[in-house]
């Protein structure tokens, strides 16, 4: 919690100036590294650990509604694969693998890619249990572009990145399609940015004590037009990263406003205990379910999130 209060009382200040970075949301690398996540934030308080839910084996592949069929939920799942490295673009490493089983009549379907329960964004004792390439970044002012290292097949399936933010928005991200073979960076390009300070965009704002803008990976999504190949549909995602704004402290401030105040913290811990209540009742969910079924937990947490993406009834038509 320290962390981020000093993180927060840092950037929000009364003079406030915009620079475009680069972050990286996920690194299914990091993800893929068991060892790497259990010396992370998680602790034995932790209602979800963040091994349990982000190794790439846990990851759910959740189709719609009509392409539900007992046989296409059975073959559609995500592995923990290991990659050479891309010919140098990165180094040897673990990247996530996806397999979708479509429908094989002519009709639309997709398939979500989400982790077994929804990042916390306010999550662990200073609010960055999902930080650091495992789902989440603070900070995010308008995001400039969005980019992902996808692996191909030839399948005409169009890739969208969903992306959540603090306010609970989903933005669904179009990537482009599948249709090549071997590793491409797809990018979405923000035709609406800009980097004129002069826009309404850029005008001064009250600050402190405001939330800093945050964004969370809410899913991968996967379409298949109904003109497309039914069955199996394998691919490899090796990250999403943002481009974007951010806002930076150019002069230190005479007043500690947080240290007065402690605004931030109560809304950060008043965020939290909402974000647990929610990981409580779908923990209960999910072990009434498999009492109810005898299922494994893995696919009682499937039939409890299947319904869950807002996106659903979009795509399902």
């Amino acid at each position: 919690m320290k962390k981020l209060l000093v993180i927060l009382s840092f950037v929000l200040v009364s003079n406030s100036v915009y620079a475009l970075t680069n972050s990286t949301l996920i690194d299914f690398n990091i993800t893929g590294d068991i060892a790497n996540l259990q010396t992370g934030e998680s602790n034995a308080t932790d209602l979800v650990s963040v091994e349990k839910n982000l190794f790439n084996n846990n990851w759910l592949v959740l189709l719609n509604e009509s392409a539900r069929l007992v046989e296409n939920v059975r073959y559609s799942y995500t592995t923990n694969v290991d990659s050479k490295g891309n010919n140098g673009v990165w180094e040897a490493g673990k990247v996530l693998g996806v397999r979708a089983y479509f429908p094989k009549q002519s009709w639309n379907s997709y398939a979500i890619v989400r982790p077994m329960f929804e990042l916390e964004l306010y999550g662990g004792g200073d609010g960055n249990k999902y930080t650091g390439g495992k789902g989440v970044v603070h900070n995010v002012g308008p995001i400039k572009s969005v980019k992902s290292w996808v692996y191909g097949r030839n399948f005409l399936i169009t890739y969208f990145v969903n992306l959540k933010d603090q306010d609970s928005k989903t933005t669904q991200i179009p990537m482009g399609n599948l249709y090549f073979s071997g590793w491409r960076q797809l990018a979405w390009n923000n035709l609406n940015y800009t980097s004129d300070i002069y826009t309404e965009e850029f005008r001064k704002t009250p600050l402190y004590p405001r939330m800093v803008p945050s964004v969370k990976l809410d899913s991968l999504q996967f379409y298949r037009g109904k003109e497309s190949l039914g069955s199996d549909f394998v691919t490899y995602v090796k990250d999403v990263t943002l481009e974007h704004d951010v806002v930076i402290v150019d002069v230190e401030e005479d007043v500690n406003d947080e240290a007065t105040w402690q605004i931030m913290k109560t809304e950060n811990d008043r965020k939290q205990a909402i974000e647990n209540v929610r990981i409580r009742e779908e923990l209960e969910l999910a072990e009434l379910q498999s009492k109810r079924s005898g299922d494994t937990e893995g696919e009682a947490l499937e039939e409890v999130t299947e319904g869950a993406d807002g996106n659903e009834a979009a795509l399902d038509q």
